[in-house]
């Protein structure tokens, strides 16, 4: 297969942490641009992945997808770029990635939706966590009928609050908590559930942060079937990242815990800087551990990426697309509509 060329938009925590070290170890990628609005944090991320050109300036986004060099755009920036990028990336010709949440508005997304379509590019919704190892694993159990008919997925995704100010800014992000960690927990379950989600129920509550953004939720959201997904966020919960899956059958149950068995387990009284990394939004490195390992890999970003990079190389339709992507923010849309409205709501799907 030959060489796809990566022009990366972002050098934010995404790109940093989990993006750029994936593409080091995946032989048909090669990432050849670094672009973003500050110059000298772009040339800093560079060097330190060895990527050769940097884009920088209010005009960064135009100046990548115009490089006559790359074949794909990895959107890691902020929500309210995402159809800014997108549109940009398609009008340019260039295959796309984009990370969750697809877009902060169903109309976002649908537009999004609709340039890749006009303009042919392959699309690939960058939804980690249904490329877990566990989650594949699972879907696999699942389709081979080792736990029955599936019909009801709880998930729980939660820490003490993201990392960067945009993301407590309601109409840069679109949303909170349901919207920045919903949606992860809303497609798994559609994932594992694999039907047409319906309608929606949702709760959401500012308790604890000073902020616009609403800090937990939970959300319901029932299945042609009437299968139920339900999904638990919040950026108030202590003890660094909590990622969790229950999965009920008729016939049995499954139940996946990332960041709580890693394999590992350490008590210590150590100096923290002794301790090192621990796990994503460690609040303490003290006391009893559980650390994380490859990050990028068990969090799915490795195998999101690998096989990404291998449909862009081979012109083949990605597992997750904008399609996927759209859905979900229809499904947040709904859950958003049913705080609002205190009932169950109708989950629009064009």
């Amino acid at each position: 297969m030959r060489k796809v060329n990566v022009g990366v938009l972002g050098y934010g925590f995404v790109q940093e942490t989990f993006h750029l070290p994936s593409y080091k170890e995946i032989a048909e990628a090669n990432v050849l641009a670094i672009a973003g609005r500050r110059k000298k944090r772009a040339e800093e991320v560079a060097r330190k992945f060895g990527v050769k050109k940097v884009y920088s300036g209010d005009d960064f986004i135009e100046k990548a997808c115009s490089d006559p060099e790359i074949d794909v755009i990895d959107i890691g920036l902020p929500n309210f770029l995402h159809r800014k990028a997108a549109e940009i990336a398609a009008e340019n010709g260039k295959h796309i990635i984009c990370e969750k949440p697809l877009a902060r508005s169903v109309d976002d997304a649908k537009a999004m939706l609709d340039a890749v379509e006009r303009y042919g590019v392959i699309n690939c919704y960058a939804e980690n966590q249904v490329f877990f190892p566990q989650t594949v694993r699972v879907k696999e159990m699942i389709e081979n009928g080792a736990i029955g008919r599936v019909f009801w997925v709880r998930s729980r995704e939660a820490h003490f609050g993201p990392h960067s100010a945009w993301f407590w800014n309601p109409e840069l992000a679109g949303g909170g908590v349901l919207m920045d960690m919903g949606c992860h927990s809303v497609e798994v379950a559609r994932y594992m559930i694999g039907k047409k989600p319906v309608e929606a129920s949702a709760w959401s509550a500012t308790l604890v942060h000073d902020t616009k953004a609403e800090d937990n939720s939970v959300a319901l959201v029932r299945y042609e079937g009437g299968e139920l997904g339900q999904a638990e966020n919040s950026w108030a919960a202590h003890g660094g990242l909590d990622l969790r899956f229950e999965i009920y059958g008729s016939d049995g149950a499954i139940f996946i815990d990332t960041t709580r068995e890693t394999g590992i387990r350490v008590f210590t009284v150590a100096p923290e800087e002794k301790v090192g990394y621990v796990v994503e939004k460690a609040e303490a490195k003290r006391g009893w551990m559980y650390p994380i390992w490859r990050e990028h890999e068990l969090y799915g970003y490795l195998p999101e990426l690998q096989h990404f990079i291998s449909c862009i190389g081979r012109d083949e339709k990605p597992r997750e697309t904008f399609r996927d992507g759209y859905i979900v923010n229809c499904i947040l849309d709904a859950c958003y509509r049913s705080v609002k409205a205190g009932k169950w709501e109708k989950i629009v799907i064009e």
